[in-house]
């Protein structure tokens, strides 16, 4: 299931490019993937036959996930990518990978061994071959942004587990549902223009309408992977597996705009793949 999540996931870059070209401005991109995100999710919660069962206790946590550790985490990443260099935003964030692991540690008690361990060290390493990043000094606002896509893609990790008596599908449902009210208003706000001029939603074209739909899809059946995922693993090995995606991202990258990988990016890659096949094998989990 993890190695599915990384795969969708990898195809996202692809999409954003093609949405970006499209016209449609960041919250707004985010928001209308939401809203078929929410409709496959919708569909398959009903179509399925599952419940709609909530405790009160449980509102306050389910509503702090949805906003911080789902809504806001595609955003925020969004930015981080627009205000520091690529590169350097995508280390920070996919050190989420390394972050979820000592997070599971302290508040989930979660046991290591000295596999995870090692896994976690090739992963920090991967991450350093693959993005490059720049200085420190030059990270800027962007970075600030990135890494709080890391902390929330964690939080929501973390988060999901402490809420496992919930099955994927009905979390999924209330993710997207308030991801699309949080998103909406942000980008009523803020991007107001694209929905009130006359060079703005309407004038987008079919091709830019489907890929907004498949990558909702695409949205949707990543994050029910990841979630359903999460339920049969340690954060320290799902966590690794995750960066995987990373993998299928060269690929896609090499296919769809022809960038060559370099030594390091392979390297890099390798690592990831060695990590992810050591806690499979040999890491601590449930």
């Amino acid at each position: 299931m993890l190695i599915g999540s990384a795969f969708l996931y990898s195809i996202m870059p692809v999409l954003i490019r093609t949405l970006g070209a499209g016209r449609i401005p960041p919250m707004s991109q985010v928001f209308l993937r939401y809203i078929f995100a929410f409709l496959a999710a919708f569909v398959y919660f009903f179509a399925t036959n599952s419940k709609f069962e909530l405790h009160k206790k449980h509102i306050p946590a389910i509503l702090l996930l949805s906003i911080f550790g789902y809504a806001l985490t595609n955003l925020w990443f969004t930015y981080g990518i627009l205000y520091t260099q690529v590169g350097t935003a995508l280390f920070i964030f996919y050190c989420w990978g390394i972050i979820t692991p000592i997070l599971g540690l302290l508040f989930l008690k979660e046991k290591m061994n000295i596999y995870n361990v090692i896994a976690l060290l090739m992963g920090g390493a991967a991450l350093v071959l693959l993005f490059s990043p720049a200085p420190v000094s030059t990270w800027k606002l962007g970075a600030i942004f990135a890494f709080a896509s890391a902390l929330g893609q964690s939080f929501y990790l973390i988060g999901r587990l402490k809420l496992s008596q919930y099955n994927s599908k009905f979390l999924l449902l209330c993710n997207t549902f308030i991801g699309v009210i949080t998103l909406g208003l942000l980008a009523l706000i803020f991007e107001r223009s694209f929905y009130f001029s006359n060079q703005g939603i309407m004038t987008l074209s079919p091709a830019t309408w489907i890929a907004t739909i498949l990558f909702g899809i695409d949205n949707f059946a990543a994050w029910l992977l990841m979630s359903k995922g999460f339920q049969f693993v340690s954060t320290s090995t799902g966590s690794m597996v995750l960066l995987a995606e990373n993998i299928f991202a060269l690929i896609f990258a090499f296919f769809f705009f022809a960038e060559f990988p370099t030594a390091m990016t392979l390297i890099g890659g390798s690592c990831i793949l060695l990590a992810s096949l050591l806690v499979i094998f040999k890491g601590k989990n449930p």
